[in-house]
């Protein structure tokens, strides 16, 4: 492992206890530069990954994420993560396990009344709970998507963890997206995403002390 690890942080002038605040740049996941350098969904490579604690991101997520749990430390909530980078096969585990397979009847005339018959079956994917993201379609694959729980379980609408996001998230570059807003048929409370920062300009690469953020093995 190097020295140092070169991580995007905000160069303008900080007070002191002043936090850099890195304005998200969309609505949801930024990873059109993951794409452009030719990374895959799925199988993000080790050195483009840090793992902070049991939360494993893309290094420029990582860093934002750090200085967002660190301000609600501050503010006396915990964020605890429940699921960070999945790899392209976690993702298909997850997925079959949401929408196994299962044989279905078909229906269709008898040919004779007009009433509806079974005629035979077919195999389809039958999903229950939340939608989940096929392999290499999801931004966990990323390293860009966060799951957070509370001490119960995962997220809800209701948790002081959830409000404190909803207020302070996109200080940090980090959204929830439209389609897991509560109150969706699709409502995932505890998923967020970081999508990037605003003005690039603001950035610059400096280096850190690698025993503040680990290389993800």
């Amino acid at each position: 492992m190097p020295t140092f690890v070169a991580l995007l942080i905000l160069v303008a002038s900080l007070g002191p206890g002043e936090q850099p605040e890195y304005l998200p740049a969309g609505d949801s996941a930024y990873t059109l530069d993951l794409e452009v350098d030719g990374y895959i969904n799925g199988r993000m490579e080790s050195g483009r990954l840090m793992r902070l604690g049991a939360c494993t991101l893309e290094r420029d997520a990582a860093y934002t994420y750090s200085l967002m749990v660190e301000a609600a430390d501050e503010d006396g909530v915990r964020l605890r993560p429940t699921s960070c980078y999945r790899t392209y096969d976690v993702q298909k585990w997850a997925y079959d396990r949401r929408c196994p397979e299962e044989t279905v009847p078909v229906f269709g005339d008898n040919g004779v009344s007009g009433a509806k018959q079974q005629i035979g079956t077919k195999q389809m994917r039958v999903c229950t709970g939340p939608p989940t993201a096929q392999a290499g379609e999801s931004n966990h694959g990323w390293g860009r998507a966060v799951d957070f729980r509370d001490s119960r379980g995962v997220l809800d609408c209701y948790d002081p963890e959830f409000h404190w996001l909803k207020r302070n998230a996109y200080r940090f570059g980090w959204v929830h997206p439209a389609w897991a807003q509560c109150g969706m048929p699709t409502a995932e409370p505890w998923h967020w995403e970081y999508a990037g920062v605003t003005d690039p300009s603001l950035v610059a690469y400096v280096t850190i002390d690698p025993t503040l953020i680990a290389k993800a093995e």
